[in-house]
């Protein structure tokens, strides 16, 4: 009885007696209109004939069982029914090997009845927010509240019409990588993308079923041009077609469209040592906490696991719950009745972008607060939606304070920070002016970041050279009264402010008039 015999991918034998077959190098599974194979064909005690060739190839098989048959003075019809066999052995195993060629299908979370229950009570409580930051803190990110909110509202939209991106940026060894994989670990299986890097063209070939309702991370995103800019296109468009010449089999030039088609929800870390917003991105970009009372805060945490006061099953149960939460979110149609009401504060730069970011973010934390809002139906269309409250729009308020302030500032983070240590240096030495001598025997600075930072505050004259000289002893520099920014933050905040009150208005105005409109049809 014929047997074919996988040992591994590249050793198979085929024993049909009195023949024993050996396939050295296995099966082509790319070339499936082909089967080309080196066989090493032993009969009796006589040597082992070998040969490579096309089993489809009918010339080469006549060939080959010709010069077995004068070989080994067999018949011709025994040689061709065995060989026949073996084809036919080779092709199914082909075919089973096809089936399970490329990723394994991973199963999909789904939460069973009372994980649902628990997850929509949490869901509809008025201290929603308040669970959700402390589950977070118990899952191990610690100090970054208001950064791990914005990046868990992000993660949860991957299912939303019109989902969220962040793009998380910071110095090295912050934990930039860290609390993306703790985010990571409270979405559920099949929900997201995990990607350590992504070349710039891989983006041009990306699987779209990777992108499509799915959150894409990314753990180390190149920041730079050629990067972040088809990222910025498959945000605003949700779709990325790149057209390249291709070589066919025969040599031929021809060209080929490649097409990537998805909503992106992007979560990204990025190592930003310069300041990139004059590419107007469409993603909203947080900066980390690298405070010392932030380095105290999670040495404390680590020394804690270290000496096993963190349990694990608390971790793994905050875990399970947030995956639960995250799954028993809908998909739902969003109006904003408030949103010709807001306006951005004058000293926002890219005023257009960062007006959609915002709209875009007020609209991610009505669908997470989807439970707590009254389902409407438009009388017009019959489409079921929700609608944006002030609670709403006050909550994204707050969470992006921040990143409008950033969006004013015309200097680069670093520096921003940079400029904050030298005013607190220069008010305890109380002096005004100061040598980059002086800052390198308080602080452990690189020269050349030193420099770079001294020149980057002289450029947009937040510093002023006083004297000294270049080779002897250094400039001597001294502040000037650009750099403060008070000013901008009090015009922001209060155009803030502005907006809400006119919201709080217009909100108390219709609620007046629904109870008006109810009254009398209860007097009818």
């Amino acid at each position: 009885m014929a047997q074919l015999t996988v040992h591994n991918a590249n050793f198979i034998t085929y024993k049909a007696p009195p023949f024993a077959i050996d396939i050295l190098g296995g099966v082509d599974l790319s070339q499936v209109e082909r089967m080309v194979c080196t066989l090493r064909i032993s009969y009796k005690d006589h040597p082992p004939h070998r040969s490579t060739l096309d089993l489809y190839n009918d010339r080469q098989n006549d060939r080959l069982m010709r010069g077995l048959c004068d070989k080994w003075e067999l018949k011709l019809v025994d040689v061709s029914k065995t060989l026949h066999a073996l084809t036919l052995q080779l092709e199914d195993h082909r075919l089973e090997q096809l089936k399970f060629k490329g990723k394994h299908h991973r199963p999909q979370f789904e939460p069973n009845e009372a994980d649902r229950k628990e997850a929509l009570r949490t869901l509809k409580s008025k201290t929603l927010l308040k669970q959700l930051i402390a589950r977070l803190n118990t899952t191990g990110i610690i100090g970054e509240d208001d950064n791990a909110t914005i990046l868990f509202l992000a993660l949860a939209s991957h299912k939303f019409s019109d989902p969220f991106s962040v793009l998380c940026l910071a110095k090295s060894g912050i934990g930039k990588s860290y609390i993306l994989q703790k985010l990571a670990d409270c979405m559920p299986q099949g929900a997201y993308s995990f990607h350590t890097r992504i070349s710039p063209n891989a983006l041009y070939y990306f699987d779209s079923n990777n992108i499509q309702d799915k959150a894409l991370l990314i753990e180390d995103l190149e920041w730079t041009t050629q990067m972040l800019t088809p990222l910025a296109t498959l945000q605003s468009q949700g779709k990325l077609i790149n057209t390249r010449t291709t070589k066919d089999k025969d040599g031929m030039w021809h060209s080929t469209t490649f097409e990537v088609v998805g909503k992106l929800c992007l979560l990204a870390c990025a190592y930003s040592d310069k300041n990139l917003e004059s590419l107007s991105l469409p993603f909203l970009m947080i900066h980390l906490n690298h405070s010392a009372a932030q380095d105290r805060a999670i040495m404390d945490h680590q020394r804690r696991t270290a000496a096993g006061l963190v349990a694990p099953e608390a971790i793994n149960k905050a875990q399970h719950e947030l995956k639960c939460i995250i799954a028993s979110l809908e998909n739902v149609s969003i109006i904003n009745p408030y949103a010709t009401l807001i306006e951005l504060p004058a000293d926002v730069a890219h005023p257009r972008k960062s007006l959609q970011l915002l709209l875009n973010f007020i609209e991610v934390i009505t669908y997470f607060f989807q439970h707590q809002r009254a389902r409407q139906v438009n009388k017009d269309t019959g489409e079921i939606h929700i609608e944006t409250t002030p609670e709403d729009i006050a909550l994204a308020f707050r969470l992006l304070k921040n990143s409008l302030f950033r969006r004013a500032d015309e200097l680069s983070t670093t520096a921003r920070g940079f400029y904050h240590w030298l005013t607190g240096y220069l008010k305890e030495a109380k002096t005004d002016q100061f040598t980059a001598l002086d800052i390198r025997k308080t602080r452990s600075v690189h020269p050349r970041t030193l420099n770079r930072y001294l020149q980057e505050l002289k450029l947009y004259s937040y510093i002023k050279v006083t004297g000294g000289n270049r080779h002897r002893g250094g400039y001597v520099y001294k502040l000037t009264e650009l750099g403060n920014q008070t000013d901008v933050q009090n015009r922001i905040e209060k155009a803030l402010q502005n907006n809400l009150e006119r919201i709080q208005r217009a909100y108390s105005k219709t609620v007046g008039q629904k109870a008006v409109s109810n009254s009398q049809q209860q007097a009818v």
